[in-house]
């Protein structure tokens, strides 16, 4: 399979807000006429932040298959947004990794960027990685910010679907289980992944990565917990001394009786459990020794950048750069 652009080229990332129309007629008077007002298309340009006017939320524009979101590192707290009830932890120091991602990404592609989208809000006002109903409970403010999200969301996934074969969307968030690991979600819960790799093979129609189990010469259990599956490359990973356990991987391939978080919202609704070409992996990760101080943070940046290249060439057979 051949990949149709090995990136974006320099300037071009385009969401075409309308294709411009003229119907031109001749009237009484031979003058010609316009059926519609002339809407111009905006130009994103790969590395630049966008925001909405407030800041709440942010969209770091890429030129790669890679998208990540991070949904629960804001700290804003507008007087214009109710409370909402629910987990309203603070997934601290998220943004830190994505942007530590992104740093030594672009430094290796020699240019190239992710595409990240940023909620800045406190998730005690908003949550983003939830149905609009339990993410912003009917407060008007907290709706707008939410549709602002994943409408950049959506424009980051449209960019991939036109120039990529397959995409991977990395949602960050944060864990407080007792076991400290990293807990990869790709939508399969503890109890499927207790099961043996032939029993697992058969729920890859159910999973956030089927179109790249799909495509990938491994089977469905090998993608998600073999020698080559993401959470393998992640904890055989290192930087500056810093390795981390992972479930699901070869040697811990369950997390048995343990919590577990399987991946939610932004899963089930951009992974590739839905047809498509995004496949979607939860990182879920401690706060002690992974994002507790700016070595853990960046460590964990960079083992992610490791692995999603790495995991997205076995799979796929192409590189991203």
């Amino acid at each position: 399979m051949k990949m149709k652009e090995s990136h974006i080229n320099k300037s071009f990332i385009a969401l075409t807000l309308a294709t411009l129309i003229f119907l031109i007629s001749c009237g009484d008077n031979n003058r010609a006429t316009q059926s519609t007002v002339p809407t111009p298309t905006v130009i994103y340009t790969p590395g630049e932040l966008i925001s909405d006017g407030q800041g709440y939320i942010q969209y770091r524009v890429g030129n790669t298959p890679v998208i990540i979101t991070v949904p629960h590192d804001g700290t804003l707290a507008p007087s214009t947004m109710a409370d909402r009830t629910g987990d309203t932890e603070r997934a601290v120091n998220t943004r830190k990794v994505a942007e530590q991602f992104a740093v030594f990404f672009n430094a290796n592609s020699s240019g190239l960027f992710p595409h990240i989208i940023y909620n800045n809000v406190s998730r005690t006002k908003l949550d983003p990685d939830l149905n609009v109903t339990d993410g912003a409970q009917g407060n008007s403010y907290s709706v707008l910010s939410y549709g602002t999200y994943h409408s950049y969301l959506q424009t980051a996934i449209d960019s991939v679907d036109a120039h990529f074969d397959a995409g991977i969307l990395l949602n960050l968030v944060g864990h407080d289980h007792s076991v400290q690991q990293v807990e990869l979600g790709y939508l399969l819960s503890a109890d499927n992944l207790n099961l043996s790799d032939t029993a697992l093979n058969a729920y890859n129609s159910q999973s956030s990565v089927n179109q790249m189990a799909s495509i990938s010469a491994a089977t469905f259990a090998e993608v998600i917990r073999g020698y080559s599956s993401f959470g393998n490359l992640l904890f055989g990973s290192s930087y500056n001394g810093y390795t981390f356990n992972v479930v699901p991987t070869l040697d811990n391939p369950s997390p048995g009786t343990n919590p577990y978080l399987s991946g939610g919202y932004t899963l089930e609704t951009y992974g590739s459990s839905n047809g498509g070409k995004m496949n979607a992996i939860e990182i879920a990760t401690p706060y002690a020794g992974f994002r507790d101080n700016a070595n853990a943070y960046r460590a964990v940046g960079v083992v992610l950048e490791n692995a999603t290249k790495g995991f997205y060439q076995e799979q796929i057979g192409q590189t991203i750069y």
